[in-house]
């Protein structure tokens, strides 16, 4: 998975309701940020007054970043510092936060690669790819967001340093 060569389908709900499922691929390079993506596919849609989004189709985005009703709005921050990995390494990073209980989604990107670079290696015995990566963990987040009311604050309470 690249997220460089990622892209998404962009249509909106009056669009799918009317059954015209009109909308267009776009690629993320192509942006910088949210707000300039965000502006592109409004602009692709200037007669509908406060649309609501839809993203039908994706390809090199994992679905805990995506799902039908929603993009993560973190997405290009996690591009940026997915970027700072190798191309081979970026599903062992995913397998990484998703075994110690990282939500890449929420989480700084930044901070989770620096963590991984320093701490992955000192455990070489364990083997991250064993690890599953559930297809769809947005009802996991959505039930995490609503059941629980408190922030994971383990790094800043500890910082990863036990000693």
């Amino acid at each position: 998975m690249n997220l460089s060569e990622a892209k998404v389908v962009v249509t909106t709900q009056k669009e799918t309701d009317n059954g015209s499922h009109a909308g267009d691929w776009f690629l993320l390079s192509d942006y910088g940020d949210m707000g300039e993506f965000f502006g592109a596919y409004c602009s692709y849609f200037p007669e509908e007054n406060n649309p609501v989004f839809r993203y039908p189709a994706w390809e090199n985005i994992p679905d805990i970043l995506i799902n039908e009703e929603w993009f993560c709005p973190n997405f290009f921050e996690i591009r940026d510092a997915l970027e700072r990995l190798d191309e081979s390494e970026t599903d062992h990073f995913l397998a990484w936060c998703s075994y110690h209980g990282h939500d890449i989604a929420v989480d700084d990107p930044h901070l989770l690669v620096t963590n991984y670079r320093d701490n992955h290696t000192s455990c070489p015995e364990f083997d991250y790819d064993m690890i599953e990566i559930p297809d769809d963990t947005s009802d996991y987040q959505i039930f995490n967001s609503s059941f629980f009311d408190i922030e994971r604050n383990s790094f800043e309470i500890f910082n990863d340093n036990y000693d």
